[in-house]
Protein backbone atom coordinates (compact mmCIF):
# COMPACT_ATOMS: atom_id res chain seq x y z
CA UNK A 1 0.00 0.00 0.00
CA UNK A 2 1.62 3.39 -1.00
CA UNK A 3 2.55 5.64 1.97
CA UNK A 4 0.49 8.70 1.19
CA UNK A 5 -2.52 6.88 0.50
CA UNK A 6 -5.89 8.59 1.34
CA UNK A 7 -7.94 7.39 4.25
CA UNK A 8 -11.15 7.34 2.00
CA UNK A 9 -9.27 5.55 -0.65
CA UNK A 10 -8.23 2.76 1.59
CA UNK A 11 -11.63 1.97 3.67
CA UNK A 12 -13.01 2.01 0.09
CA UNK A 13 -10.51 -0.99 -0.76
CA UNK A 14 -11.67 -2.83 2.47
CA UNK A 15 -15.27 -2.49 1.58
CA UNK A 16 -14.90 -3.56 -1.96
CA UNK A 17 -12.86 -6.54 -0.89
CA UNK A 18 -15.18 -7.07 1.56
CA UNK A 19 -17.41 -7.44 -0.91
CA UNK A 20 -16.02 -9.28 -3.04
CA UNK A 21 -14.84 -12.08 -1.45
CA UNK A 22 -18.56 -12.99 -0.28
CA UNK A 23 -19.55 -12.45 -3.83
CA UNK A 24 -16.55 -12.63 -6.37
CA UNK A 25 -16.14 -13.23 -9.18
CA UNK A 26 -18.15 -9.47 -10.62
CA UNK A 27 -17.49 -7.04 -12.82
CA UNK A 28 -16.49 -3.93 -12.10
CA UNK A 29 -19.75 -2.49 -12.90
CA UNK A 30 -21.34 -4.91 -10.16
CA UNK A 31 -19.22 -4.26 -7.38
CA UNK A 32 -19.49 -0.20 -7.67
CA UNK A 33 -23.70 -1.01 -7.15
CA UNK A 34 -22.80 -2.74 -4.13
CA UNK A 35 -21.09 -0.33 -2.72
CA UNK A 36 -23.32 2.50 -3.69
CA UNK A 37 -25.86 0.29 -2.23
CA UNK A 38 -24.25 0.95 1.53
CA UNK A 39 -24.17 4.41 0.81
CA UNK A 40 -20.88 4.66 0.63
CA UNK A 41 -20.32 5.86 -2.70
CA UNK A 42 -22.54 8.20 -4.87
CA UNK A 43 -24.33 6.73 -7.71
CA UNK A 44 -22.30 8.93 -10.77
CA UNK A 45 -20.01 8.22 -13.18
CA UNK A 46 -17.11 10.15 -11.43
CA UNK A 47 -17.47 7.48 -8.47
CA UNK A 48 -17.85 4.21 -11.07
CA UNK A 49 -14.29 5.84 -12.30
CA UNK A 50 -12.71 5.96 -8.80
CA UNK A 51 -14.13 2.87 -8.10
CA UNK A 52 -12.40 1.72 -11.38
CA UNK A 53 -9.24 3.36 -10.64
CA UNK A 54 -8.97 2.29 -6.83
CA UNK A 55 -9.66 -1.58 -7.70
CA UNK A 56 -6.88 -1.57 -10.33
CA UNK A 57 -4.20 -0.16 -7.41
CA UNK A 58 -5.18 -3.23 -4.96
CA UNK A 59 -4.67 -5.88 -7.37
CA UNK A 60 -1.52 -4.26 -7.99
CA UNK A 61 -0.40 -4.23 -4.93
CA UNK A 62 -1.99 -7.76 -3.75
CA UNK A 63 -4.82 -5.97 -1.34
CA UNK A 64 -7.44 -8.04 -4.08
CA UNK A 65 -7.01 -10.84 -6.13
CA UNK A 66 -7.14 -10.60 -9.55
CA UNK A 67 -9.67 -13.41 -10.33
CA UNK A 68 -12.38 -11.59 -7.98
CA UNK A 69 -13.03 -9.20 -10.84
CA UNK A 70 -14.23 -10.24 -14.43
CA UNK A 71 -13.97 -8.68 -17.40
CA UNK A 72 -15.69 -9.84 -20.42
CA UNK A 73 -16.03 -6.82 -22.54
CA UNK A 74 -12.30 -7.31 -24.33
CA UNK A 75 -13.17 -11.13 -25.91
CA UNK A 76 -9.61 -12.33 -27.61
CA UNK A 77 -10.36 -14.68 -30.36
CA UNK A 78 -7.24 -17.30 -30.46
CA UNK A 79 -6.75 -20.29 -32.87
CA UNK A 80 -7.25 -23.77 -32.27
CA UNK A 81 -3.83 -25.31 -32.30
CA UNK A 82 -1.29 -27.85 -30.67
CA UNK A 83 2.22 -28.67 -31.13
CA UNK A 84 1.64 -32.28 -31.42
CA UNK A 85 -0.53 -35.10 -30.87
CA UNK A 86 -0.15 -36.00 -27.55
CA UNK A 87 -1.11 -32.30 -26.59
CA UNK A 88 -4.41 -32.50 -28.60
CA UNK A 89 -4.95 -35.61 -26.58
CA UNK A 90 -4.55 -34.73 -23.79
CA UNK A 91 -7.12 -31.98 -24.52
CA UNK A 92 -9.58 -34.81 -25.02
CA UNK A 93 -8.97 -36.39 -21.86
CA UNK A 94 -9.43 -33.23 -19.65
CA UNK A 95 -12.14 -31.99 -21.71
CA UNK A 96 -15.03 -34.44 -22.73
CA UNK A 97 -18.44 -33.58 -20.97
CA UNK A 98 -21.81 -35.35 -21.80
CA UNK A 99 -24.63 -33.63 -22.66
CA UNK A 100 -26.57 -34.11 -19.26
CA UNK A 101 -29.07 -32.49 -21.16
CA UNK A 102 -30.00 -34.99 -24.11
CA UNK A 103 -32.16 -37.23 -21.98
CA UNK A 104 -33.73 -34.16 -19.98
CA UNK A 105 -37.58 -33.47 -20.78
CA UNK A 106 -36.72 -30.05 -20.81
CA UNK A 107 -34.56 -27.57 -23.23
CA UNK A 108 -33.49 -24.65 -20.64
CA UNK A 109 -31.48 -21.11 -21.64
CA UNK A 110 -30.72 -18.50 -20.21
CA UNK A 111 -31.04 -15.05 -22.35
CA UNK A 112 -29.57 -11.85 -21.07
CA UNK A 113 -29.67 -8.31 -22.25
CA UNK A 114 -26.33 -7.82 -21.84
CA UNK A 115 -22.93 -9.35 -21.68
CA UNK A 116 -21.31 -7.38 -18.95
CA UNK A 117 -22.70 -10.08 -16.57
CA UNK A 118 -21.30 -12.80 -18.46
CA UNK A 119 -18.36 -12.93 -16.19
CA UNK A 120 -19.96 -13.79 -13.20
CA UNK A 121 -22.39 -16.52 -14.01
CA UNK A 122 -20.69 -18.22 -16.93
CA UNK A 123 -18.98 -20.68 -14.44
CA UNK A 124 -22.22 -21.80 -13.13
CA UNK A 125 -23.83 -22.04 -16.48
CA UNK A 126 -21.03 -24.21 -17.78
CA UNK A 127 -21.53 -26.34 -14.38
CA UNK A 128 -25.46 -26.58 -15.46
CA UNK A 129 -24.30 -27.50 -19.15
CA UNK A 130 -26.77 -24.90 -20.14
CA UNK A 131 -26.72 -21.92 -23.52
CA UNK A 132 -26.41 -19.16 -22.60
CA UNK A 133 -27.46 -15.85 -25.66
CA UNK A 134 -26.56 -12.32 -24.76
CA UNK A 135 -28.91 -10.09 -26.82
CA UNK A 136 -26.79 -6.90 -26.54
CA UNK A 137 -30.03 -5.22 -26.84
CA UNK A 138 -32.99 -5.73 -29.32
CA UNK A 139 -32.17 -8.82 -31.62
CA UNK A 140 -31.71 -8.75 -35.18
CA UNK A 141 -34.02 -10.85 -37.69
CA UNK A 142 -31.24 -12.94 -38.37
CA UNK A 143 -31.34 -14.17 -35.00
CA UNK A 144 -34.35 -14.66 -34.03
CA UNK A 145 -34.83 -16.55 -37.05
CA UNK A 146 -32.05 -18.91 -35.98
CA UNK A 147 -33.31 -19.39 -32.30
CA UNK A 148 -37.03 -20.79 -34.55
CA UNK A 149 -35.17 -23.22 -36.43
CA UNK A 150 -33.47 -24.44 -33.71
CA UNK A 151 -36.25 -24.37 -30.96
CA UNK A 152 -38.76 -26.14 -33.87
CA UNK A 153 -36.27 -28.62 -33.81
CA UNK A 154 -36.06 -29.39 -29.92
CA UNK A 155 -39.67 -29.25 -30.06
CA UNK A 156 -39.89 -31.99 -33.04
CA UNK A 157 -37.84 -34.24 -30.32
CA UNK A 158 -40.27 -34.00 -27.53
CA UNK A 159 -38.89 -31.51 -25.09
CA UNK A 160 -40.49 -28.37 -24.05
CA UNK A 161 -38.53 -25.18 -24.14
CA UNK A 162 -37.84 -22.58 -21.23
CA UNK A 163 -35.67 -19.50 -21.25
CA UNK A 164 -35.02 -17.71 -18.10
CA UNK A 165 -34.66 -13.86 -18.70
CA UNK A 166 -32.14 -11.25 -17.26
CA UNK A 167 -32.28 -8.16 -18.11
CA UNK A 168 -33.23 -4.54 -16.84
CA UNK A 169 -35.62 -3.00 -15.07
CA UNK A 170 -36.28 -0.46 -17.43
CA UNK A 171 -37.97 0.77 -20.55
CA UNK A 172 -35.75 -0.56 -22.87
CA UNK A 173 -35.02 -3.74 -20.70
CA UNK A 174 -38.79 -4.98 -20.65
CA UNK A 175 -39.67 -3.97 -24.12
CA UNK A 176 -36.43 -6.07 -25.11
CA UNK A 177 -38.08 -8.96 -23.44
CA UNK A 178 -41.79 -8.33 -24.76
CA UNK A 179 -40.44 -8.22 -28.39
CA UNK A 180 -38.74 -11.65 -27.95
CA UNK A 181 -41.86 -12.72 -27.05
CA UNK A 182 -43.71 -11.14 -29.78
CA UNK A 183 -41.10 -11.93 -32.70
CA UNK A 184 -39.58 -15.47 -32.11
CA UNK A 185 -42.30 -17.50 -33.55
CA UNK A 186 -41.83 -20.97 -31.65
CA UNK A 187 -43.43 -22.71 -28.93
CA UNK A 188 -41.54 -21.85 -25.69
CA UNK A 189 -42.32 -20.07 -22.32
CA UNK A 190 -40.03 -17.05 -20.85
CA UNK A 191 -39.56 -16.19 -17.82
CA UNK A 192 -37.82 -13.18 -16.18
CA UNK A 193 -35.98 -14.12 -12.92
CA UNK A 194 -34.04 -10.58 -12.82
CA UNK A 195 -34.51 -7.84 -12.28
CA UNK A 196 -37.81 -7.41 -10.79
CA UNK A 197 -39.24 -4.01 -9.33
CA UNK A 198 -39.49 -5.10 -5.93
CA UNK A 199 -35.59 -5.82 -5.82
CA UNK A 200 -34.87 -2.76 -5.84
CA UNK A 201 -36.35 -2.32 -1.85
CA UNK A 202 -35.36 -5.65 -1.23
CA UNK A 203 -31.66 -5.28 -1.83
CA UNK A 204 -31.67 -1.35 -1.50
CA UNK A 205 -30.43 -1.21 -5.55
CA UNK A 206 -29.79 2.23 -6.55
CA UNK A 207 -32.66 3.26 -8.84
CA UNK A 208 -32.21 5.31 -11.41
CA UNK A 209 -34.77 7.71 -13.50
CA UNK A 210 -36.57 7.06 -16.21
CA UNK A 211 -35.75 8.86 -19.36
CA UNK A 212 -38.24 11.42 -20.20
CA UNK A 213 -37.01 11.02 -24.15
CA UNK A 214 -37.48 7.34 -24.12
CA UNK A 215 -41.09 6.81 -26.62
CA UNK A 216 -41.77 3.60 -24.23
CA UNK A 217 -41.47 5.59 -20.44
CA UNK A 218 -44.96 6.59 -20.63
CA UNK A 219 -45.86 2.92 -20.49
CA UNK A 220 -43.32 1.98 -18.27
CA UNK A 221 -44.06 4.68 -15.80
CA UNK A 222 -47.62 3.78 -15.57
CA UNK A 223 -46.91 0.10 -14.81
CA UNK A 224 -43.63 0.48 -12.78
CA UNK A 225 -43.36 4.07 -11.32
CA UNK A 226 -40.56 6.14 -12.68
CA UNK A 227 -37.33 4.50 -11.07
CA UNK A 228 -35.30 1.58 -12.90
CA UNK A 229 -32.11 -0.28 -12.60
CA UNK A 230 -29.45 -2.06 -13.70
CA UNK A 231 -29.14 -5.83 -13.56
CA UNK A 232 -25.69 -5.30 -13.08
CA UNK A 233 -26.98 -3.49 -9.56
CA UNK A 234 -28.57 -7.32 -8.18
CA UNK A 235 -25.51 -8.86 -6.22
CA UNK A 236 -24.26 -11.17 -7.43
CA UNK A 237 -24.51 -14.62 -5.18
CA UNK A 238 -28.38 -13.62 -5.83
CA UNK A 239 -28.51 -13.86 -9.40
CA UNK A 240 -26.39 -16.89 -9.34
CA UNK A 241 -28.85 -18.59 -6.75
CA UNK A 242 -31.63 -17.38 -8.81
CA UNK A 243 -30.24 -19.03 -12.18
CA UNK A 244 -29.57 -22.32 -10.34
CA UNK A 245 -32.89 -22.44 -8.62
CA UNK A 246 -34.75 -22.01 -11.56
CA UNK A 247 -32.74 -24.09 -13.61
CA UNK A 248 -32.63 -27.03 -10.62
CA UNK A 249 -36.59 -26.57 -11.10
CA UNK A 250 -36.60 -27.99 -14.65
CA UNK A 251 -34.52 -30.51 -14.27
CA UNK A 252 -35.18 -34.14 -13.76
CA UNK A 253 -32.49 -35.26 -11.28
CA UNK A 254 -32.90 -38.61 -11.25
CA UNK A 255 -31.95 -38.52 -15.15
CA UNK A 256 -28.93 -36.00 -14.40
CA UNK A 257 -27.38 -38.12 -11.87
CA UNK A 258 -27.55 -41.30 -14.71
CA UNK A 259 -26.04 -39.21 -16.98
CA UNK A 260 -23.20 -38.31 -14.72
CA UNK A 261 -22.90 -41.84 -13.88
CA UNK A 262 -22.32 -42.70 -17.63
CA UNK A 263 -19.95 -40.03 -18.24
CA UNK A 264 -17.24 -41.61 -15.41
CA UNK A 265 -17.72 -44.83 -17.85
CA UNK A 266 -17.30 -42.92 -21.03
CA UNK A 267 -13.93 -40.84 -19.62
CA UNK A 268 -12.91 -43.69 -18.27
CA UNK A 269 -12.75 -45.60 -22.24
CA UNK A 270 -11.76 -41.88 -23.12
CA UNK A 271 -8.21 -42.07 -20.85
CA UNK A 272 -7.65 -45.67 -21.78
CA UNK A 273 -7.53 -44.78 -25.22
CA UNK A 274 -5.72 -41.63 -24.51
CA UNK A 275 -3.00 -43.48 -22.60
CA UNK A 276 -2.15 -45.13 -26.24
CA UNK A 277 -1.15 -42.18 -27.60
CA UNK A 278 1.26 -41.26 -25.01
CA UNK A 279 3.19 -44.60 -25.70
CA UNK A 280 3.73 -43.38 -28.88
CA UNK A 281 7.57 -41.62 -29.29
CA UNK A 282 7.68 -37.84 -29.85
CA UNK A 283 10.36 -36.10 -32.16
CA UNK A 284 12.25 -33.17 -30.24
CA UNK A 285 11.46 -31.04 -32.87
CA UNK A 286 7.94 -30.43 -34.42
CA UNK A 287 7.45 -32.51 -38.01
CA UNK A 288 6.31 -30.61 -40.41
CA UNK A 289 2.64 -30.79 -41.92
CA UNK A 290 3.60 -31.24 -45.17
CA UNK A 291 6.10 -34.10 -44.15
CA UNK A 292 3.34 -37.05 -45.73
CA UNK A 293 5.61 -39.83 -44.63
CA UNK A 294 5.75 -38.98 -41.19
CA UNK A 295 2.32 -38.34 -41.07
CA UNK A 296 1.69 -41.71 -42.29
CA UNK A 297 4.16 -43.88 -40.22
CA UNK A 298 2.45 -41.49 -36.93
CA UNK A 299 -0.96 -43.72 -38.25
CA UNK A 300 0.93 -46.74 -38.19
CA UNK A 301 2.19 -46.25 -34.78
CA UNK A 302 -0.60 -45.77 -33.22
CA UNK A 303 -2.69 -48.78 -35.29
CA UNK A 304 -0.06 -51.20 -33.85
CA UNK A 305 -0.14 -49.33 -30.27
CA UNK A 306 -4.13 -49.87 -30.42
CA UNK A 307 -2.85 -53.91 -30.96
CA UNK A 308 -0.74 -53.99 -28.00
CA UNK A 309 -1.85 -56.34 -24.97
CA UNK A 310 -2.58 -54.93 -21.91
CA UNK A 311 0.33 -54.40 -19.44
Amino acid sequence: MAKAEWAKTTALINVAVSILERQYPMTIRQLFYQIVSLAVIQNNRSCYQMVSRVMTKARQDGRCRWEYIVDRSRPEYEPNVFQDAQGYAEVVKRGYRKDYWASQPNHVEVWTEKDAIIGSIEGLTNELGITVRVGRGYNSATKRHQIEVLFRQIERGGKRIFVLYLGDHDPSGVGIENDLREKIHANFSIERIAIHPADIRQFNLPPLRVKESDSRSPAFVRNYGPDCVELDALPANELRSRIKNAVHSLMDKTKWERAIEVEKAEMASIISSVELWNKLPVDDEPWSGNDFETAKQIVEDAKKARQEPPA
